[in-house]
């Protein structure tokens, strides 16, 4: 199991090659904006996907993904409209995701939400 450092850079990783088998395509990792970042930014089929990956080693703070907030999803959706301004997408199909990783003992468990949110929520 991965140390706290080294915990969420391994949740990408995983999460990169469980999309891949997944069919989606990966664009960008970390991309990164004066205001904020998201984790991954793929493509399935001809919708642009912005994945948020969430990786917890118990419930204590509950599941990993009720650790994308409302804050935190206003600040994907602006890297998002950054990201797709600066690529000439606008016009293009856009989804919010997010992987949830719940590591236990030497295994862990990998869920994908998909339309986890929407621009409007």
């Amino acid at each position: 199991m991965p140390t706290d450092l080294k915990l969420g850079l391994e949740g990408e990783r995983l999460a990169e090659d469980f999309l891949k088998k997944q069919g989606y395509k990966i664009l960008t990792r970390n991309f990164r904006t004066p205001f904020g970042q998201i984790d991954i930014i793929a493509k399935e089929k001809k919708t642009i996907c912005f994945i948020e990956v969430k990786s917890r080693r118990s419930f204590s703070f509950g599941l990993p993904e009720e650790a994308v907030s409302k804050i935190k999803q206003a600040k994907i959706i602006k890297v998002a409209i950054f990201y797709l301004k600066q690529n000439g997408l606008l016009e293009k199909r856009v989804r919010f995701d997010v992987v949830s990783i719940l590591y236990h003992k030497d295994s862990y468990k990998i869920n994908l939400i998909r339309n986890a949110f929407d621009w409007d929520e």
